[in-house]
């Protein structure tokens, strides 16, 4: 389940990270035309010279953070493995560079992270919880 937030006021983001003493994970609001907000509201944290985002509106996380995070370089590999993934995805070119890349929903960014970012597992606690680690296997 998507670290979510009920706030029924329709103040404050609908999803927020999961607390970890590990990691140091701020806000920050990055302006872009590739977005029909204007802008991408994000929490982020660094992980091994890449950055670990979420977008706070919509769940939807930057994968490619997350992919060269685990030190893969072709993220085109694995989307290509997934077609059915095609229309989920969001990409990102041009503007700022720490927002560009793919992006996909939470729930498909955790199926794929089960799969392919055991190494990088307890760095991604933030994103998706303590348990994820638990059922990572399951």
């Amino acid at each position: 389940m998507p670290p979510s937030c009920s706030d029924s006021s329709g103040v404050g983001p609908r999803f927020r990270p999961y607390a970890s003493p590990d990691h140091h994970v701020t806000k920050a609001r990055y302006i872009t035309s590739n977005d029909p907000r204007g802008y991408i509201p994000v929490y982020e944290y660094p992980l091994n010279g890449q950055w670990i985002m979420l977008d706070m509106d919509d769940g939807y996380v930057l994968w490619t953070g997350i992919w060269k995070g685990e030190s893969y370089s072709d993220i085109v590999k694995i989307i290509d493995s997934q077609p059915d993934l095609a229309s989920q995805l969001r990409r990102v070119r041009g503007g700022y560079l720490k927002i560009q890349g793919t992006w996909m929903p939470y729930e498909t960014a955790v199926r794929l992270a089960r799969r392919v970012a055991w190494p990088i597992r307890h760095d991604l606690v933030p994103l998706f919880g303590y348990g994820y680690c638990n059922r990572y296997l399951g």
